[in-house]
């Protein structure tokens, strides 16, 4: 059984990580607070919105996989 959760992960804790793993991430001030998460050589986007719960980390934690990063990594950079 893994120690890993995904009802703990914030906003400001996925922008951190995926930095981490080399994505860009655009927190523009604006009306939202949404970010934009852009995957730089495909040019692939997702967006992460501020108030999230258990399926929507698993859901973004999904697509990071499908974008080519590995589960351990992914759960290294948000730690």
């Amino acid at each position: 059984m893994s120690s890993h959760s995904f009802s703990d992960i914030t906003q400001s804790q996925w922008i951190k990580a995926l930095r981490k793993l080399g994505l860009i991430v655009e927190c523009k001030p604006g009306k939202g607070s949404h970010v934009l998460v852009k995957h730089p050589s495909t040019r692939a986007k997702y967006t992460i919105q501020y108030d999230l719960h258990k399926f929507i980390n698993m859901k973004i934690f999904k697509k990071m996989m499908e974008w080519g990063f590995e589960e351990e990594r992914i759960w290294d950079a948000l730690k």
